[in-house]
């Protein structure tokens, strides 16, 4: 039986804030089932 577990990390971009900076998610994804964290962390989308 074969598992497998996967991370990325990823900017919402659809979430932008006045100040033009973006949330960064965690994805989790684990034998194909995801699950999405945010990070509380926010970023320039350019960046």
């Amino acid at each position: 039986m074969t598992k497998t577990f996967n991370l990325l990390f990823l900017i919402k971009k659809s979430k932008t804030k006045a100040d033009g900076t973006a949330p960064i998610y965690l994805r989790i994804i684990i034998n194909g089932k995801q699950k999405e964290i945010a990070s509380k962390r926010y970023i320039e989308p350019e960046k």
